[in-house]
């Protein structure tokens, strides 16, 4: 799927290369709306697309209208009719479909092979989404027939990302939190590949909470899970927490530090999740705690949960994460100790502080801004953003 500023859906030439319905919000002139991008059709799916296409009744019931996107060159009859015999049967009279023909980049509309013709229902629109041809208007033809829909608006809300290595209990987690089978789970490395968001509440606050592929150690081969990856990743930018999700068995090995200082880097408060925890033994619980407190010895201020996310044990304290200078002068700098002229907070997710100096200072000292900063306004497990000018 390709929405007008952004790519949001996972693109390859792999059949199912879109696994999950993936959403994003549209804004143009006084409307807002959701589009989905919902897994394509297969006639014989193996066992894990199998779960994925038996939403696809679901998905279609709560759509207010439905793209029945087709390639102009296909020659798949059999395939279309199982879609078209679907939308027969779950569409209902309050309900519009269009039939969208893509790759018609060197196509004209009376070109149309007549056996198509049965699968084009209110209206047909003829594009090429790679080359934008006649998505402009497809576009405007969406945007008349949608009322503006407020709820619609998640990016009103702050973001929780959830990232980890495949198979750690994301989507697990993930559909404790909203409480409903959202996300696919099983023990396929990469089940989940799109980005999938909710809203969530947390005490009186909402959130959106996105679920993310796996970040694997080991260099990716194939591309589509290397894309996933990156895709995963990126919503670090746009969030304020990540619930970083580690299998306890496990423990904590290079890929989750490096996970940790991308959520530092990126300004995002990092919450550990050691999950799976209640199926360790006693003397392993033991010896994963002096294995993070050796390797999170410079992250001393990190929030760890140790929960299980099958059974929900300890997922309730997930919700508790969420101006004054020190009053010992700087260290000197290089044989100069700077002045500190003033301080300012400057924003507040996440809290963010910006320190004027008539000269640099050194790095343990900064460490000890930080340190103090926590200690007197109670920011024990929250990233801090801090900046030193001079």
């Amino acid at each position: 799927m390709r929405c007008p500023e952004k790519k949001v859906s996972i693109i390859g030439s792999t059949p199912n290369t879109t696994r999950d319905k993936v959403s994003s919000t549209i804004k143009r002139n006084d409307k807002v709306f959701n589009i989905s991008d919902l897994p394509g059709y297969l006639e014989d799916p193996d066992e894990l697309n199998e779960k994925f296409q038996n939403k696809l009744k679901a998905y279609l019931n709560d759509a207010k209208l439905i793209m029945f996107v087709i390639d102009v060159h296909t020659t798949n009859y059999s395939g279309l009719d199982k879609i078209h015999s679907l939308l027969q049967k779950n569409i209902n009279k309050e309900q519009k479909v269009i039939t969208v023909f893509n790759k018609c980049e060197n196509f004209k509309k009376f070109e149309l092979n007549t056996e198509l013709y049965k699968y084009i229902y209110d209206s047909d629109y003829y594009v090429s989404s790679i080359h934008k041809l006649g998505t402009e208007e497809l576009m405007e033809a969406l945007t008349k027939s949608m009322s503006s829909n407020t709820d619609s608006i998640k990016n009103t809300y702050k973001s929780i990302a959830i990232i980890g290595k495949p198979n750690s209990g994301k989507s697990t987690l993930f559909n404790k939190l909203l409480n409903e089978e959202r996300a696919i789970v099983s023990n396929i490395s990469g089940t989940t590949r799109d980005k999938l968001e909710e809203t969530i509440k947390f005490d009186s606050d909402s959130y959106n909470i996105i679920d993310t592929a796996g970040v694997p150690r080991k260099k990716q081969k194939n591309q589509i899970d290397r894309y996933a990856s990156s895709l995963a990743v990126g919503q670090l930018e746009n969030s304020v927490i990540a619930f970083l999700v580690v299998d306890a068995k496990q423990g904590i090995n290079f890929e989750d530090m490096r996970l940790i200082s991308e959520c530092i880097e990126n300004k995002v408060t990092p919450v550990l999740i050691m999950n799976k925890w209640d199926l360790l033994k006693e003397e392993e619980k033991l010896f994963i705690n002096k294995n993070i407190a050796s390797l999170l010895k410079k992250y001393s201020w990190l929030k760890i949960l140790r929960i299980s996310a099958l059974n929900g044990k300890g997922v309730k304290n997930l919700n508790t994460p969420l101006n004054s200078s020190p009053d010992l002068p700087p260290h000197p700098f290089r044989g100069r100790r700077a002045k500190l002229k003033y301080v300012t907070q400057y924003d507040v997710y996440p809290p963010s502080f910006s320190f004027i100096l008539s000269g640099r200072v050194p790095i343990n000292y900064q460490n000890f801004i930080d340190n103090r900063l926590r200690d007197t306004y109670n920011f024990d497990n929250i990233c801090l953003n801090i900046k030193f000018k001079n």
